[in-house]
């Protein structure tokens, strides 16, 4: 892809990020969601050149996990990826929330918040998942 096409597309998806206290190697900023963006933005554009991202309220640090696959959930279940080509991503993504924290995934949606409806959201037969 061109330089000006992964610039669209980083436009489009810009990491999400959270300013935390300095890491090991001096960054300010973690990534906790788009972190393809980010990986593109860093192996294809000049050190010199900005890149946007979405700033988010820093998570409690026993909960970077929690967020960082809420966002994951939300996204996957946006872009609708076929349950036969996703259902295990999504029904581990799905089984670790519940776990966690089940009240961020109704926060996604309504129908996620037990495992029969959030299998029938993707048309998942719940006795595999």
């Amino acid at each position: 892809m061109t330089d000006e096409a992964l610039k669209a597309y980083l436009m489009q998806h810009p990491p999400v990020v959270y300013e935390a206290k300095r890491g090991e190697h001096g960054d300010p900023l973690f990534c906790l969601a788009n972190l393809n963006a980010l990986y593109i933005a860093k192996n294809r554009l000049r050190d010199s050149e900005k890149v946007r991202v979405t700033l988010v309220e820093a998570p409690l640090s026993q909960q970077t996990n929690v967020a960082a696959l809420f966002f994951a959930l939300s996204a996957e279940a946006c872009h609708a990826l076929s349950p036969n080509d996703a259902g295990h991503y999504l029904a581990a993504l799905w089984n670790e929330l519940m776990a966690a924290q089940p009240a961020l995934l109704m926060n996604v949606s309504e129908r996620f918040s037990n495992k029969s409806t959030f299998c029938d959201a993707f048309a998942l037969n719940r006795r595999i998942y």
